[in-house]
């Protein structure tokens, strides 16, 4: 349910939307021995349950000129982890807790000039409890805290001469805690990242139809770690303290071609530093790695782009080609636990295209159609023999996605589909995830009075297929949803059922 409405001189918003589902679909087992046939058979996904709650308010309000927004999310799950397909977890649980609170402040500083200001906390707490060792090497119980809060600030000038100047600083500082809950007097885990950066971009045309793009930034570190010795929360190592800087630029061109074309390229380098999420992972079904160093690399491309009014709305194609030291990748290991890891050297070449149209057939009835397709040659050049020239782990070849719709008054239909190339789970290319295509259709009615009704069905031809991690996805689905809208106050309720 949401509402959007002013209040005296405030723009007020809020949403609330809560989820549940069993989540017991069926799914073809192949009891954990892929080249015997003889003893695979249907079974159904247990303990795959979940319940998930949102809210979201937004307040603003104007001054003059100048603006402020203040922005508060909150999200939580309780939520089932099955496991593996031919050893399914009965009794492991996952349950996370998130907030977002962000304050905006924006407007004009002079006629050519700018500011915006962005303050925000973060909080996202997660409790992973495995008693029976189900999914995990050992017993678990932990939770795991990380809060975080920043500043970012933006100065934009206009230079004469159609250039643009941007400048920004920013710092934040993030904090992860853990516990073991099941061990009394265990160690408790926790790191702290302290981050400033500073940079600045410049838009400058050349003349002729050519505009030229420079920018950079440079971020300082300052970390205190600790070593938990390849996830045992029980036996941590001291800390450790940690300071660096990382430096990225990049620079491009663009040239209008004339009739709605464009030609972009750009070239750059860049550094980034592990996350939390890869250096301590979420204490569940994916495991942190303290011992990662940042990825730095080369990203090049160029592409051509179409913009219309009529019909053929957009057209895109871009190839690039970028190399990557000390690639950060996330790889399972053989009880679908995930962990990151450095790859040595990683090569990432491909090609983008996308494009979408509109076309009006008659009176009150318009067909539309986005597609589009990416194929990417992602190649593992570390120096082990035994994986150089290998496609890196959960990066398929091929993804193809087309959406088209008809809308004939308060009618629309609409068709997707979605393909993958096969992908490999592990560095050596041995553990396969086939290529799977999923296609769905829906129907929704406007009734009037502001109701209105849908019809959804996802995965329409109930194909038995997997996502990135190799777990087995629900075959067909079934959705009906009534929704209600308030014109008054932009007040609307929707209910969801799936048969």
């Amino acid at each position: 349910m949401s509402a959007s409405m002013p209040f005296r001189a405030l723009d007020l918003m809020v949403l609330a939307d809560v989820n549940h589902s069993d989540n017991d679909f069926r799914f073809f087992d192949d009891n954990g021995t892929e080249y015997n046939q003889a003893d695979d058979g249907w079974a159904r996904r247990r303990n795959s349950d979940f319940t998930s709650l949102r809210t979201i308010a937004k307040v603003g309000r104007r001054g003059g000129t100048h603006r402020w927004q203040v922005h508060d999310l909150h999200d939580a799950s309780h939520k089932g982890l099955p496991g593996i397909g031919n050893f399914q977890s009965l009794h492991s649980r996952f349950d996370t807790w998130r907030n977002l609170t962000e304050a905006l402040f924006y407007g004009p500083l002079s006629p050519t000039s700018a500011y915006r200001l962005r303050a925000y906390h973060s909080l996202e707490r997660g409790t992973f409890k495995d008693l029976r060792g189900e999914v995990g090497a050992a017993q678990d119980h932990d939770q795991t805290t990380t809060r975080g809060i920043g500043l970012h600030g933006e100065y934009v000038r206009h230079m004469g001469n159609q250039r643009l100047a941007t400048l920004f600083l920013d710092a934040r500082q993030e904090r992860f805690d853990g516990e073991d809950l099941l061990r009394d007097g265990a160690p408790e885990p926790d790191a702290r990242r302290r981050v400033a950066s500073v940079g600045g971009e410049l838009e400058s045309p050349l003349g002729y139809g050519l505009t030229a793009h420079i920018g950079g930034q440079w971020e300082g570190f300052d970390d205190r770690f600790f070593d938990d010795g390849n996830f045992v929360p029980a036996a941590p190592f001291p800390p450790f303290h940690d300071r660096r800087g990382l430096w990225g630029a990049r620079g491009g061109l663009s040239a209008d071609l004339g009739w709605g074309w464009s030609l972009k390229t750009h070239v750059g380098r860049y550094v980034r530093a592990p996350g939390f999420f890869e250096l301590f992972g979420d204490r569940g079904t994916i495991v942190g790695n303290t011992d990662l160093t940042p990825e730095t690399g080369w990203h090049r491309d160029a592409g051509l782009q179409f913009r219309g009014r009529r019909s053929i709305r957009t057209i895109e194609i871009v190839a690039y080609d970028n190399r990557v030291e000390d690639l950060i990748r996330f790889v399972q290991n053989s009880q679908f636990v995930s962990r990151a890891h450095n790859i040595g050297e990683a090569s990432l070449r491909g090609i983008e295209t996308r494009a979408e149209g509109r076309l009006g057939l008659m009176r009150g009835i318009s067909v539309s159609l986005r597609s589009a397709y990416t194929y990417q040659r992602a190649e593992n050049r570390s120096a082990f023999t035994f994986e150089k020239g290998n496609d890196l782990p959960n990066a398929p070849r091929h993804h193809v996605q087309v959406h088209s719709s008809m809308n004939m008054g308060p009618w629309n239909v609409h068709w997707d589909l979605r393909r993958e190339g096969r992908h490999y789970l592990d560095r050596a290319n041995l553990r396969t995830v086939p290529a799977r295509t999923i296609q769905g259709m829906g129907l929704r009615a406007r009734l009037g009075l502001g109701l209105s009704a849908a019809l959804e069905i996802r995965n329409l031809t109930d194909n038995q297929v997997a996502d990135l991690w190799g777990y087995p996805l629900p075959g067909r689905t079934v959705q009906l949803s009534l929704s209600l809208e308030h014109p008054s106050t932009l007040i609307s309720h929707v209910s969801r059922g799936t048969p």
